[in-house]
């Protein structure tokens, strides 16, 4: 993950201001998860979030690192489907195997 943008751009235009979460942010994280970290999906919960929290500002308007899952909630719908489409490739690597082995856990649990 290292080597992030300072900002990028969105297909609508909207800057995305980002930096790398550092080991203190990630363990504010886990805290903030809770109950995620409990279950199957919890690695591909936290790379999200990882991915999400990296945005520090939108449109140069600064966002706090989130404190709770629904703060995490909450800046992701900030960021919006264009915004995760323009992350996804800097974090595509790590985001991509997490979620891989949730849908592979969750097609089991269906099964």
């Amino acid at each position: 993950m290292s080597g992030l943008p300072g900002e990028i751009a969105t297909a609508a235009g909207r800057r995305l201001t980002l930096r790398e979460i550092d080991p203190g942010d990630m363990l504010d994280l886990i805290e903030a998860a809770g109950s995620a970290m409990n279950g199957a999906s919890a690695s591909a919960w936290l790379s999200y979030a990882q991915m999400v929290c990296s945005v520090t500002a939108i449109d140069g308007v600064p966002v706090q690192m989130p404190a709770s899952k629904a703060e995490v909630k909450e800046l992701a719908r900030r960021i919006g489907n264009d915004g995760v489409a323009v992350l996804h490739p800097l974090f595509g690597d790590e985001a991509d195997g997490h979620a891989a082995h949730g849908n592979e856990t969750a097609r089991s649990a269906k099964n």
